[in-house]
């Protein structure tokens, strides 16, 4: 059997707070027969757009409607989350005994880079195991010795822990990662850092539904970072925040602006002609321009579009596993819209091949896998989803 999917999480929450099928698929903008379908199982639920839609009728969180953080259901799971403590502790409550946050034979530049290495592989064991100690004594460090080597240090530490909580589930300490980050940028007094810091808000509040909010920051601090020829780190600041922006934007249903963001993206890019910090987190450039258009042609409802732009995408020159496993879910999410489910398998498998944790804790792919079990009607393809809905947690006894 396969366990419960977002629908009947739906459905159940509906008939807590007493609402109709009619009310609650008014309030969410939707038809009566499509609430219907969702709740039955009938229609996949892969638009966070509609899912923020739902929660509202429903006055729910979308982590009430999607479940996560998730119990871990496997020993790298089960690793992964142990960090989540000890982020929580390190942001909280950082004062103590001095913790083995430094190796004495690695330098502090060494340990950050570290860090990031297991960020962009989306090795969230190794993150898990680094990321808290690092965030602890450098959050020590940032409040007594200040120097603008530590606070940058800090700011990077904190980015990376920002994103591991998102991707366990750990939404609200993602925001305080996030707002840590804002506020020891905001001391360095540089545009580029403090839009870096914007991005990483930005992201932290797309999980919850905060796509105005989320919008507002970015396109803020994109227009307060200027950016002249020859200026890397600016130009890869600036469009991360206009890439965020339009994602947001695309989710709240703004289309109008989120393509206007992405063509300034594309201008950004040209500036890239090599790599900075910022960059580097923020994985600014064309492929990832490219990457955010698929995203926002998903959510906008035209696949084929998102196909086209996938297309122009080579694989093989994209360094950060993270960002590829998030390109093949929307591909296979694009598939999917098409009635293409074994094109869509297929990409649901690279993506899991590229990032198998993040993408075996992704509600969207879980549901979709979900979905596309119910509707097979192959053995071999159900062999196949079995597996994935197996790694998935998405089957029950």
């Amino acid at each position: 059997m396969h366990g419960p999917g977002i629908g009947s999480t739906i459905r159940r929450q509906r008939r807590l707070r007493g609402l109709s099928l009619e009310a609650t698929a008014g309030l969410a903008g939707i038809s009566k027969s499509y609430l219907s379908r969702l709740e039955r199982g009938e229609r996949e639920l892969d638009s966070l757009q509609l899912l923020t839609q739902l929660a509202g009728a429903l006055g729910a969180s979308i982590t009430d409607l999607i479940g996560k953080p998730y119990a871990p259901h496997d020993w790298e799971h089960a690793e992964a989350q142990r960090a989540v403590m000890a982020v929580r502790l390190a942001l909280l409550a950082p004062d103590g005994p001095d913790p083995t946050w430094c190796n004495a034979e690695d330098s502090l530049e060494e340990q950050v880079t570290a860090s990031w290495l297991f960020s962009r592989n989306c090795d969230m064991v190794g993150q898990a195991r680094l990321i808290p100690y690092l965030l602890r004594g450098l959050h020590q460090k940032v409040t007594t010795d200040p120097t603008p080597i530590v606070q940058k240090a800090f700011s990077l530490i904190a980015y990376d822990a920002a994103f591991l909580m998102r991707n366990l589930g750990e939404m609200d300490l993602a925001w305080i990662a996030a707002t840590r980050m804002e506020q020891v940028s905001a001391e360095l007094d540089d545009p580029r850092w403090r839009a870096m810091a914007a991005y990483t808000q930005a992201h932290s509040l797309y999980p919850v539904g905060a796509w105005a909010k989320a919008h507002e920051i970015a396109a803020s601090a994109a227009e307060t970072t200027p950016v002249k020829l020859g200026q890397i780190e600016s130009a890869a600041a600036r469009g991360s925040c206009l890439l965020v922006g339009s994602f947001a934007a695309a989710c709240a249903g703004d289309l109008t602006s989120a393509q206007a963001q992405l063509h300034d993206a594309e201008e950004m890019a040209t500036f890239m002609t090599d790599r900075s910090a910022v960059a580097d987190r923020t994985s600014f450039s064309d492929w990832n321009v490219l990457m955010h258009r698929v995203a926002v042609e998903v959510e906008a409802g035209d696949p084929a579009a998102a196909l086209a732009a996938a297309d122009r995408i080579n694989p093989a020159q994209v360094p950060n596993r993270e960002r590829l496993s998030y390109l093949w879910v929307d591909v296979a999410r694009a598939f999917t819209r098409l009635d293409r489910d074994r094109d869509a398998i297929g990409a649901f498998q690279k993506a899991e091949r590229a990032a198998p944790l993040r993408v075996h804790l992704s509600p969207v792919v879980r549901e979709s896998v979900r979905q596309l079990l119910d509707d097979t009607h192959s053995r071999a393809t159900e062999v196949a989803l079995r597996g994935l809905a197996e790694r998935c947690d998405v089957l029950s006894a």
